[in-house]
């Protein structure tokens, strides 16, 4: 699938979901009220001109305060994966550590799928009907939840890391699909944000000189040597910003600067469909949101990946 992107510039991916648009059926979420605001015909179309163009939207502010300290509450009492840095052997990456504020071990700390599932605010967070009503509309079916993950970002060193994906690049894991960034800290401009190429998402405009090189992590350079200044996106932005963007383009986590503080953010993915990248099984136990049990009952298939 990645050799078929790259050497078709995305056209290989639009035709097969051009078709799997036209067998999936959809989820009727008219009128319900999600964290982006109330879902109308108007909320989709005006969200969904921006998206196709740019590749991103921003809303500052979406999740509540609340919801922000119970997550960052979770984050801290929780063990985390101390992910593996450049420069370790394969073994640095099974650490398993709780996040000390002050005190990190490494660049980046990764929350598993099975642990934030059990958790009633990021289940509330997978049953939103903003969030799939944007995402139904721009895949053009009904979407399939996969891809959960949280993490932190630290300033434990001050030089990128491609294991923490702090280089530009390109996701492929599946077809076609959505990624929800929420930040669940305050992030300036020294705080690792989240950096995209806006419009790169779009069917050819990575540079065939770039796709040639395949999955691979791109300098800063490299990228910004054929798109404008302009086009580079870095959301500085508050607590419970919400990004919703197609990781198709070109996008990094930038480097936390010493005087920085650490980012943490969740991450959600919907996508057309499972077929592509395979991740370790994580499951619904309990389940904890009525939203998301009202939609395991109406709509079971969009959680096909979290099922038995």
């Amino acid at each position: 699938m990645i050799y078929l992107f790259c050497h078709s510039g995305g056209r290989f991916n639009d035709r097969i979901s051009s078709l799997i648009a036209k067998v999936s059926g959809k989820v009727e979420l008219l009128g319900k009220v999600g964290i982006l605001g109330k879902v109308s015909p108007e909320f989709i179309s005006s969200h969904l001109d921006q998206l196709k163009d740019r590749g991103y939207l921003v809303f500052p502010s979406a999740l509540s305060t609340e919801v922000c300290d119970r997550l960052m509450a979770f984050a801290l009492a929780t063990p985390a994966q101390v992910r593996r840095m450049d420069d370790e052997p394969e073994t640095a990456g099974k650490r398993m550590a709780r996040y000390e504020p002050g005190n990190p071990l490494a660049v980046r700390y990764d929350y598993s799928p099975a642990t934030l599932l059990d958790n009633q605010d990021v289940q509330a967070l997978l049953a939103d009907p903003s969030l799939i009503a944007i995402a139904q509309a721009y895949l053009g079916c009904l979407p399939k939840a996969d891809v959960l993950s949280m993490w932190w970002h630290t300033n434990f060193h001050s030089h990128p890391d491609s294991e923490a994906a702090q280089f530009y690049h390109f996701d492929m894991d599946r077809l076609k699909w959505l990624k929800v960034f929420i930040y669940l800290t305050d992030v300036g401009p020294g705080d690792g944000a989240h950096s995209f190429i806006e419009g790169s998402h779009r069917t050819g405009a990575i540079p065939a000189n770039m796709l040639n090189k395949g999955y691979v992590r791109l300098s800063d350079n490299e990228v910004l040597s054929h798109y404008t200044d302009a086009k580079q996106v870095n959301f500085c932005a508050p607590r419970g910003t919400v990004i919703v963007e197609d990781t198709r383009g070109l996008h990094k986590g930038s480097t936390v600067e010493p005087e920085g503080t650490s980012r943490l953010i969740l991450q959600l993915q919907l996508s057309n469909s499972l077929f592509g990248a395979t991740y370790p099984a994580a499951r619904i136990g309990q389940v904890r949101s009525p939203a998301l049990a009202e939609l395991l009952e109406s709509s079971p298939s969009i959680y096909d990946c979290y099922r038995e």
